[in-house]
């Protein structure tokens, strides 16, 4: 608990400052107040009793936000990283617990949701942000309002809605490694009760982040492309209908790991020199919704039905090495189905007063259809062949939920709720050999499916299918009933001042080992749960002008879902075999010294450890939990000067993580060493015109990091792969 008595004292100071400001800066401004709805209603943020960071389109903007990896830097206890290979796929880490495997047979640990609607699939929640509302990120489980697959927490990304007005913009932005970037919008009203809008997005990188030694080439060039169209019908004051419609195309491929031990470039994580040619990683979405909100006279009722279809496909070498090693071929399809229905209201009565209510019910469906393998050629050709499995995995869930928050007098409030689900899980897997004489570095994508040379592991004596599973004792079928809830307790000392304790649990959905090539390693993995406390204070002082908040909190995991390698076989490991805590701290402070100039600070710290080994995982008992750095900061100014016909904005952050290790087995390379990046961002804005131009960079020193690894050092490989280099960009945007 060192760094949490550290964390203590540093507050403790930093809170002591805030106060004593109050004393001498009469004349700042005031901070504006902030509006959520992570309780299914909007409060404010300084009235709702559970941690949470909020990005408005203006601090996406300022911040410059163009992703939710962005984001997640922005959130000091929030790790987040681009899963390996996959630019489209993000891994969140929110207070030290997440999921970095994206195979559609495990389930992510922190919950994405886009205008109410579950992204069931970490492949491709690397969303862009363009034309947002707002983002809020829940810190801690969030099972009762949100359901499984939150035991992290949740980001809630909350697209504008079209509006009466005819509006819109066009921005062009020109960036290092000849990027070009453009975005538009265009809003108006088909009638006085049907608005409708369209937005789109395009980036196309000339010159890569990588470049390969073998193929005398760059590689890793961001290219995406999407548009979203939303109509608004609003036939009452009560009333109104949101359909949108989305589609997204995502090719940016070519991110190779950089082989630690190569010979010739292993000291340089943008040097790389795999042979695989033919590399590289696509999404593409299309995504369907409706959400209905009908005004009653004491409640509203909501309806958000949606339908969700995705196409995944990659060829990617992840040991990077001229003759590859091992590389893993992907071609996906994921539907998913989804409607939810909420009701949230408030009572007020002579015999009751200051009761605010939700409840609701929800359907889910997600059917996956993969087919992907695992390309061996090891130790110069000893080992070689073509592992490819053919498999479907299917999850339906239901659940009904219920919470309600009362106003118990003399500024204390109890909120209790919970939430019932169902959860069914089925699979069906084949294993076969590719014997096709391409070789994978020569496949292309109109190729690397070709199944006239495959043959079923059960024609040489090594069957792998349901049936195999079923004998050896693998569950196909895995069906969860659980009973999640919450309970906060919260004291409003002053107006500006609310205190909070809670405790809530959440589970995250079973699954199988699915990338595995022998029937005796694809074990059915328990769902992992978790029980969580947590205290807080929330507050703002000296007329709204400073804002201090602070929060402990201690998490219990039960049946932790652990993914690693086995450093002896070289085997991807998964497993229920641990049970683990993790502690910390988290502080924000905003100071609004004068209306033209903001301070602020956040910071976090983490202690995870293992508390309940089982067999098979003594060797883990000494290490730390990965991706919980024991301290990390954000710092940052806003300010606002007016200079000859217009204003600068300049937006300054140093973001900083101590140390910390990327790979469950804490080995040598895994490590990440502590790192802080400076980023920059200046808008002018004229008095008497609609445009404004924005100059900045991202990690403006060129922090050159690795920020996850594949320690297959038996195998002759330890593939590393990259954070962001610097990023220059400048824009252009005109507003009509």
């Amino acid at each position: 608990m060192k760094v949490n008595k550290l964390a203590v004292f540093l507050i403790g100071g930093l809170f002591a400052i805030t106060l004593n400001v109050t004393a001498w800066a009469q004349n700042s401004g005031a901070l504006e107040e902030i509006v959520v709805t992570a309780q299914k209603r909007s409060e404010s943020l300084q009235e709702v009793p559970i941690s949470i960071s909020v990005f408005s389109e203006d601090d996406i903007e300022r911040f410059n936000i163009s992703n939710t990896i962005d984001l997640v830097k922005n959130i000091p206890g929030m790790t987040g990283v681009t899963n390996v290979g996959l630019p489209q796929a993000a891994a969140y880490f929110i207070r030290g617990i997440g999921q970095d495997e994206s195979v559609a047979t495990l389930d992510p640990a922190v919950g994405t949701f886009v205008d109410g609607v579950f992204v069931s699939r970490q492949i491709a929640n690397n969303s862009r942000l363009y034309d947002i509302e707002s983002v809020e990120v829940l810190k801690g489980p969030q099972g009762t309002l949100y359901g499984r697959n939150t035991t992290g927490g949740a980001v809630r990304i909350i697209t504008k809605k079209p509006t009466e007005q005819t509006e819109g913009f066009i921005d062009i932005a020109y960036g290092e490694y000849n990027t070009i970037e453009m975005s538009g919008k265009i809003n108006f009203a088909l009638t006085d009760k049907v608005f409708t809008k369209i937005t789109t997005f395009y980036i196309d990188q000339g010159d890569g982040f990588l470049y390969n030694v073998t193929l005398k080439k760059d590689q890793w060039k961001r290219d995406a492309n999407g548009a979203r169209a939303q109509i608004l019908y609003v036939p009452n004051d009560r009333t109104e209908f949101l359909f949108t419609a989305e589609y997204s195309s995502d090719d940016t491929g070519g991110a190779v790991g950089a082989n630690k031990l190569s010979a010739c470039c292993g000291d340089d994580l943008f040097v790389v020199e795999s042979g695989l040619a033919n590399t590289w990683a696509s999404t593409q979405l299309m995504a369907l919704s409706m959400k209905a909100t009908i005004e009653f006279d004491n409640f509203q009722m909501e309806l958000i039905a949606a339908d969700r279809d995705l196409e995944h496909s990659f060829n990617n070498d992840y040991s990077d090495q001229p003759t590859p090693a091992y590389s893993i071929p992907n071609l996906s399809d994921h539907i998913q189905k989804s409607v939810e229905l909420n009701f949230t209201g408030s009572l007020d009565g002579a015999n009751y007063s200051g009761i605010q209510w939700a409840a609701g019910a929800s359907y889910y469906d997600d059917d996956n259809a993969v087919v992907f393998g695992d390309a061996l050629f090891l130790f110069g050709g000893a080992v070689a062949g073509t592992f490819m499995r053919d498999l479907t995995n299917v999850t339906e869930a239901r659940a009904v939920y219920a919470d309600i928050s009362v106003d118990l007098g003399g500024g204390w409030g109890l909120t209790a709720g919970g939430r019932y689900t169902k959860d069914e899980r089925k699979v069906n897997v084949e294993q076969f050999l590719d014997l096709n004489g391409v070789p994978w570095e020569a496949r292309d994508r109109s190729n690397f499916m070709d199944r006239s040379g495959w043959l079923s592991t059960a024609a040489i004596g090594q069957p792998f299918d349901n049936a195999t599973l079923e004998a050896l004792g693998t569950k196909t079928t895995i069906d969860t009933n659980e009973f999640t809830s919450r309970v906060i307790l919260d004291f409003q000392y002053t107006d500006d001042i609310m205190f909070y304790a809670s405790i809530a649990d959440s589970f995250k959905g079973g699954g199988w080992a699915s990338r595995v090539t022998a029937a005796a390693d694809f074990k059915a993995l328990k769902p992992e749960f978790v029980d969580n406390f947590e205290m807080g204070v929330k507050s703002e002082w000296n007329d709204g002008k400073i804002r201090v908040n602070l929060t402990y909190f201690s998490a219990n995991y039960t049946d932790l879902q652990i993914t690693a390698i086995d450093q002896a076989t070289g085997a991807f490991v998964y497993s229920n075999k641990a049970d683990a805590k993790v502690d910390g701290i988290e502080g924000e402070f905003l100071y609004a010294i004068r209306d033209d100039l903001t301070l602020f600070a956040n910071i976090a710290t983490l202690e995870g450890r293992y508390t309940d080994l089982k067999p098979g995982a003594e060797g883990i008992a000494e290490k730390d939990l990965k991706r919980t750095p024991d301290f990390s900061y954000r710092y940052g100014i806003l300010y606002d000067l007016a200079v000859s016909n217009g204003e600068l904005s300049l937006t300054a952050v140093l973001n900083r993580e101590d140390d910390y290790y990327s790979n469950q087995n804490n080995t040598p390379a895994g490590f990440r060493p502590a790192v802080g990046k400076l980023d920059l961002n200046v808008t002018y804005r004229p008095n008497d015109g609609n445009w404004r131009v924005i100059g900045g960079c991202s990690n403006c020193s060129d922090e050159r990091n690795a920020n996850s690894t594949l320690d297959f050092g038996t195998l002759g490989f330890v593939t590393q792969f990259q954070d962001m280099p610097r990023l220059i960009r400048v824009s252009y945007r005109y507003d009509f």
